[in-house]
């Protein structure tokens, strides 16, 4: 017997944002891209070389002096401030007033998504993980909102494309590495799933023109 099955029916009974167990791009590759992202730290030191500056493979960041801003990746920033070399200061949209705003935007405007960082998720959890004395008293009050920011986006994916049925196109934008990466989860299986059901199908129509043997 032909049978259809919608992307609703999958998510029900296959929930989308349970697991990275099948994901295309493992927490630790997504964490590796995030930590090269750029973070401004204030040295305390100075570095002796050419105009203070630090030369790596992927550009040169500095200058390195004590008390001056500098922009590096994060995971150089990570590396200093473990030594106790700098003082990490928090991205601006990491910070209760900006994220208080995101999560109300976010709450009140269903047809988009609220833009935001694309490795916001892995650049939290490393700074509130690694170096979580640069939040102070706020600390619990970001970890929080940040919670609720992402339970809404995903309650908000997971609407989207349970509305899914047939050959159409879904637009989503302004989403981060972490909510791609589910959602190629999820498109990946419900393909899979339809393709064999369509194989089924054409062999019972098949079997039904041939009749009894």
């Amino acid at each position: 017997m032909s049978t259809t099955l919608s992307l609703h029916e999958y998510i029900s009974v296959n929930p989308p944002f349970n697991t990275f167990q099948e994901a295309p791009i493992s927490p630790e590759e997504l964490e590796f891209f995030a930590e090269q992202e750029i973070i401004e730290i204030i040295p305390n030191f100075k570095l002796s070389t050419p105009g203070s500056m630090l030369y790596c493979i992927e550009g040169s960041f500095g200058p390195f002096q004590p008390n001056v801003p500098a922009e590096v990746p994060i995971y150089i920033a990570l590396t200093l401030y473990r030594r106790n070399k700098c003082r990490i200061l928090p991205p601006r949209w990491l910070s209760t007033s900006h994220l208080e705003v995101l999560v109300k935007e976010e709450r009140q405007v269903s047809q988009h998504f609220q833009a935001i960082p694309f490795y916001y998720i892995e650049i939290s959890k490393l700074l509130m993980t690694e170096a979580s004395s640069i939040f102070g008293l706020d600390f619990t009050e970001i970890q929080n909102l940040l919670e609720e920011f992402k339970k809404i986006r995903n309650g908000k994916i997971q609407d989207g494309l349970s509305k899914v049925n047939g050959a159409i196109t879904v637009r989503l934008t302004n989403l981060s590495a972490n909510e791609c990466n589910r959602i190629r989860v999820l498109f990946t299986s419900a393909l899979n799933v339809w393709n064999q059901i369509g194989k089924n199908d054409r062999k019972w129509q098949e079997e039904r023109r041939q009749g009894p043997m």
